[in-house]
C-alpha cells in the first residue's frame, strides 16, 4: 500500500473497530474520499484491503458495506484464541531459546516506543509489531498444529485490531502484561506464563465487548475518553 491508502485504510479500520462505522452500513468512495480529503483511488485500495480483512463485504450492484458479526461467532473465536493461545505460551515457557525470548523483548520495545512517539498509523504499527510478538510465542512453543489453529483465529477480522478499542490504561496495562509473559518465559514459570496470556487475552475480549455493549444501546464509544 502507499502511505495515502495506508492512512485510509488505518482511519477506516478504526472507525469499523470502534462502531462508528456500524454493521451493514453501506461504505461510500466518494463520500470517504471528500470526509478524508483524497482522491478515490487510495480510498478504493483500502476498501478492498478492508474486504480481504473480512471487514467489508461487496455486493454486486448495490456496493461495499461493513461487514456484520455474530455475537456467538465473537465468543467462540476469543474463548478459542485465549485457551490456544495461553498453551502456547506455557509450551514456549519450556521451549523458548535465548534469542527467541531477545526478539520477544524487541517488539515489545518497539510497541512501546511507537505509543510513546506516537508517530504517524502508529495504532496500526502497533498492531503489526503485536502480531510479530505473538507469532515469536506461537514459533517458541513449538506445535505445528497449535500454530495452524491459531492464525485461522487470528486472520478473524474479529480478533485483529483490539489496539484500536484500547483506552490510555488498558494500553498501558497491555504493554506491562507483555514484559511480564516475557519474564514468565524467560523464567521458565510454564503456569504463570499460562496464565497472564490468558489474562492478556481475556482484556482484549473485554475491550472487544465493551465496544458491542455501546453500540448495542446507541452509545458514543471514544475509548480514548476512558483512560
Amino acid at each position: 500500500m502507499t502511505k495515502l491508502t495506508d492512512r485510509v485504510y488505518t482511519t477506516l479500520r478504526r472507525q469499523i473497530m470502534s462502531g462508528e462505522l456500524s454493521s451493514d452500513m453501506q461504505i461510500k468512495e466518494a463520500h470517504l474520499a471528500d470526509m478524508l480529503s483524497v482522491s478515490r483511488t487510495p480510498v478504493r485500495a483500502a476498501i478492498q484491503r478492508l474486504a480481504d480483512d473480512g471487514l467489508i463485504y461487496h455486493e454486486k450492484g448495490r456496493g461495499s458495506f461493513v461487514s456484520p458479526w455474530q455475537q456467538d461467532d465473537i465468543v467462540d473465536i476469543y474463548e478459542l484464541r485465549i485457551l490456544l493461545e495461553s498453551r502456547a505460551a506455557r509450551l514456549a515457557a519450556s521451549r523458548a531459546t535465548p534469542e527467541q525470548i531477545a526478539r520477544l523483548r524487541h517488539h515489545a520495545d518497539v510497541i512501546e516506543g511507537l505509543y510513546r512517539e506516537q508517530p504517524d498509523k502508529y495504532l496500526f504499527s502497533i498492531q503489526s509489531e503485536n502480531q510479530l510478538f505473538h507469532q515469536v510465542i506461537l514459533t517458541a512453543a513449538g506445535s505445528v498444529q497449535l500454530t495452524r489453529m491459531v492464525r485461522m483465529l487470528v486472520d478473524s477480522p474479529i480478533t485483529v485490531g483490539s489496539y484500536y478499542l484500547y483506552s490510555e490504561t488498558e494500553m498501558q496495562r497491555s504493554m506491562q502484561q507483555h514484559r511480564d509473559i516475557i519474564d514468565a518465559i524467560e523464567r521458565r514459570e510454564a503456569r504463570y506464563a499460562e496464565d497472564l496470556m490468558r489474562v492478556h487475552l481475556r482484556m482484549a475480549y473485554c475491550a472487544f465487548m465493551a465496544r458491542q455493549s455501546a453500540r448495542e444501546k446507541g452509545e458514543p464509544w471514544n475509548a480514548a475518553e476512558e483512560a
